[in-house]
């Protein structure tokens, strides 16, 4: 129990604290909600049920394009805090480094050389969706995370975990999923974090899956290295070549690490976005009408998986990608950057040691770049009038020295995707998917809330 003098000491340090941050912090003149001037936990409220974004864009709308979050952390709202915030000298060296010790694995050049894989396993989904098709309504969800999954996994490691041909999942996938929840608690009590996976019942096992994850990758990492690797994202990181911030190669635990992130980042993230553009484009016969005639027109032969520098320069099929991605920016938290001197951003003076970021579920709905933003309309790519704005506003892969490293592989992925579903397939979303289920469900990336997309699906008849 706590003795008087005790709770009396934490009183007022709670209340010196919190008349602090509203009233002498050098944020307190910029708006935002009162519980978020004196806590973190107004924003991570949100977590509970995947609304943090949603509840941050909701405030960014009554409060201004400056946002007050956190007692020392703030949000914009305007594009242009976009690149003075991840286009910075702010970047540390140590990631700068690592990125660079792990890029040429995922090079345009090295995606090149690995599109005949990409181009079977979309061909092997889509012969499965045929079967299935005859049959009813086909849940298109889990079959596009099988691929992603498959896709990285087999260019990490050059085995292929064969979801898409089996139709069962992985004992990665599991770990996956475990993974997202670990996000909310951690940001709930972020400071707990080692703690977790002695929680008794679901809330722990959520922490005791990654755990067991991190053992799987340590073992694959060590298989790899015994047996030696074709892929270019480990054959030189595994023999010898050293990370230049730290001055040695990288230890089994954390290229482990490392891969983790890139089997979370490399599948769930292209089987999302893949499912809001079906959720969006099925539901638009004019603009499915505009994109089989181009596909149509590029690829005569429908039974070809399409190549990828000829679909890079499709327009239509680009721009239909392009306003998925910003419709519904899987991406979509904040990615919270901290100064390291006193600057601007956007024009507002921030000081050294204040948390900053911008979040895509604002950013993509900013009105002046994106007129009518709720609406998804390709054919806003092809205005000339505020290009230079929308070009600033649209980030789903971040950009600068932090730009998401598998930018090559997403892109080919998800191009030849949509273009090999679209010119094989007509479909059509089934009546009992409600706006709810497609709810972007935040748990810093997104995905529908109900987990599903249940399509009724037909061959193209020529």
């Amino acid at each position: 129990m706590l003795s008087p003098a005790l709770v009396l000491f934490l009183t007022c340090y709670i209340l010196a604290t919190a008349f602090y941050n509203i009233f002498l912090h050098p944020l307190r003149t910029i708006p935002g909600p009162p519980l978020a001037k004196v806590s973190h936990l107004w924003s991570r409220i949100g977590n509970r049920n995947g609304r943090k974004s949603e509840r941050i864009h909701q405030a960014h709308l009554r409060y201004g394009p400056v946002l007050r979050i956190g007692p020392n952390e703030l949000s914009f709202a305007e594009p242009a805090a976009v690149r003075d915030i991840y286009c910075s000298d702010a970047d540390v060296e140590a990631h700068r480094q690592r990125r660079k010790l792990f890029a040429r694995g995922f090079s345009q050049a090295a995606m090149l050389d690995f599109e005949p894989i990409i181009s079977a396993k979309i061909d092997t989904l889509l012969e499965q969706w045929k079967t299935m098709s005859v049959n009813g309504p086909v849940d298109v969800y889990p079959w596009v995370h099988w691929l992603g999954f498959d896709v990285v996994y087999q260019l990490l490691f050059d085995e292929d975990p064969g979801q898409v041909t089996s139709g069962r999942s992985h004992e990665v996938m599991a770990y996956l999923e475990a993974w997202k929840p670990t996000y909310i608690y951690k940001e709930l009590v972020p400071h707990l974090d080692k703690y977790w996976v002695y929680v008794p019942g679901y809330i722990g096992g959520y922490f005791r899956k990654v755990q067991a994850w991190k053992k799987y990758s340590v073992n694959l990492i060590q298989k790899s290295r015994e047996r030696g690797t074709k892929t270019p994202f480990l054959r030189t990181v595994l023999y010898g070549e050293n990370d230049n911030f730290l001055g040695r190669p990288l230890t089994n635990s954390e290229l482990a690490e490392e891969c983790m992130a890139g089997m979370f980042a490399g599948s769930g993230t292209t089987a999302n976005s893949f499912i809001f553009l079906l959720w969006a484009c099925l539901r638009k016969p004019n603009v499915v009408a505009k994109l089989k005639s181009e596909l149509r027109e590029a690829f005569p032969d429908s039974s070809v998986v399409p190549d990828y520098r000829t679909c890079s320069g499709l327009p239509y099929l680009q721009a239909v990608i392009s306003e998925s991605l910003r419709r519904y920016p899987v991406a979509i938290a904040i990615l919270p950057r901290t100064a390291i001197k006193d600057t601007f951003v956007a024009g507002i003076p921030v000081q050294k040691g204040t948390t900053v970021g911008t979040q895509n579920y604002t950013i993509h709905f900013n009105e002046q770049a994106f007129p009518t933003p709720e609406e998804f309309r390709p054919e806003r790519w092809f205005d000339t009038e505020n290009e230079a704005l929308r070009k600033e506003a649209w980030a789903p892969f971040s950009m600068g020295s932090r730009k998401c490293i598998g930018i090559n592989l997403a892109q080919m992925e998800l191009t030849k995707l949509v273009a090999t579903f679209f010119r094989r397939f007509e479909g059509t979303v089934d009546d009992s998917i409600t706006e709810a289920d497609m709810r972007m469900y935040d748990a810093f990336t997104a995905a529908p809330a109900a987990q599903k997309l249940l399509v009724q699906l037909w061959e193209t008849a020529e």
